[in-house]
């Protein structure tokens, strides 16, 4: 790299690391959603003034990474807050957003990284047994017939189906809204697993969301349970071998309905008995990677020639037939599509494909941050900067931005001024 390009780098992360203050947050008191503990939420001002679920993983390790562990903790511990009150992790910690869906369940990867630090048994014994009630909500609330899982929604009624979809079609998608209500309700259904897949909106599910075992949620899960048996070793020995047996179960289905010839798995739709979207790629599939699901370097080779561009990973792979611009897709590039990618490349075991994609991310938001001086939320992987149009107004981020920059600084040593 040349000696600008990593100034760039370190001032941006410099520039992160003095924000991080600014960003965490504090319930008002007397709230009846106060959270206990302050919070960092995705912006510090404007939209997104809430603890969101995933978003904090990416948050975390950044802040981590930035000497910020006290308040990755704040975070953690106010997940398992709402866990605990709640009986799952949703997608928001707010009143207008509490009831509807959850989000990818990454707790248990967050619970690993406070724990990595603080070495302490006590916190991980409450963790654990946390876990245990999420994992109980996805295995109840979320299992498809066939025993693997879906996306689905809290038990909303019809009237709150259709007014959401009112809202994605009048303010996100441009979709007609006189249609019947049975219709409009299903499709709201459908919506709201896009939302807890944390894709709201995207081509990958076509309206059919409900009816789809996705890769990520999947495999995610798979990781889940070979956490939970870790945990369970140390805190339950009877229930180790349960939850060993459960991911044994979960990786004979998968590879049964799911796994294709050319290594890669695809989502897989229940209700039609069929792989949904054959041969379409989309950085979900990088997750069997991460939980060790799969070890296959020609899969990942081939997923990462789909979706790589100069400056970045796009959500999805193109489709030139596509009629709408969904923003969770091509031809946009999101901290997670980036993080994902160089973490499924490390766990393959392909540290330069990891490489050239963590720095070609680290270039194109340190050269975006110098040009406009702060940090989005999608980034144009094709000529670089931010992107240029979504189905939302960009904000200022930090969140997942900020702290997926962090971590990836921390890991290729980009901290120090350079000599």
């Amino acid at each position: 790299m040349k000696q600008k390009e990593i100034q760039d780098i370190i001032d941006t992360r410099e520039y992160i690391r003095s924000r991080w203050d600014a960003a965490l947050n504090h319930s008002i008191p007397g709230d009846p959603f106060a959270l206990p503990y302050p919070f960092v939420p995705p912006c510090i001002d404007g939209d997104f003034h809430v603890l969101f679920y995933w978003d904090t993983f990416y948050t975390n390790r950044g802040m981590i990474a930035d000497g910020r562990f006290e308040y990755a903790k704040y975070n953690v511990d106010n997940l398992i807050f709402a866990l605990d009150k709640l009986g799952f992790v949703p997608n928001a910690y707010s009143e207008n957003l509490i009831k509807w869906v959850s989000q990818p369940p990454y707790l248990h990867f967050m619970v690993k990284d406070i724990y990595r630090v603080n070495h302490d048994d006590a916190w991980l014994r409450k963790a654990y047994f946390a876990l245990k009630k999420e994992y109980a909500f996805w295995m109840k609330g979320r299992i498809a017939p066939n025993g693997l899982n879906r996306h689905f929604h809290n038990r909303l009624t019809t009237q709150d189906l259709c007014e959401y979809y009112d809202y994605v079609a009048k303010e996100r998608l441009g979709l007609p809204v006189d249609i019947q209500a049975e219709r409009k309700a299903k499709l709201g259904e459908c919506y709201c697993a896009d939302a807890e897949a944390g894709l709201d909106f995207t081509p990958r599910f076509l309206d059919r969301g409900i009816y789809i075992n996705p890769v990520d949620l999947n495999a995610n899960l798979y990781g889940m349970e070979h956490d939970l048996a870790d945990l369970a070793k140390k805190f339950e020995p009877e229930e180790e071998k349960n939850f060993l047996e459960a991911a044994e179960s979960r990786k004979r289905k998968m590879d049964e309905l799911m796994l294709r010839p050319d290594g890669l798995y695809y989502d897989y739709d229940f209700d039609q008995g069929r792989i949904f979207r054959e041969d379409y790629c989309f950085t979900g599939q990088f997750m069997p990677f991460i939980t060790g699901l799969s070890k296959n370097k020609g899969a990942a080779k081939k997923l990462l020639s789909r979706l790589s561009y100069p400056f970045g990973i796009t959500s999805t792979q193109e489709d030139k037939d596509e009629k709408i611009e969904y923003q969770a897709a091509y031809p946009f590039s999101w901290p997670y599509d980036n993080y994902l990618a160089y973490w499924g490349l490390k766990e393959a075991s392909m540290p330069e494909e990891a490489k050239e994609v963590g720095l070609g991310w680290l270039r194109n938001l340190s050269s975006t941050f110098k040009s406009t001086g702060k940090l989005w939320e999608t980034y144009d992987p094709f000529v670089g900067g931010r992107a240029k149009k979504k189905e939302y107004p960009a904000n200022e981020m930090m969140g997942w931005t900020a702290g997926g920059f962090s971590f990836l600084c921390e890991d290729f040593g980009f901290d120090k001024k350079p000599e």
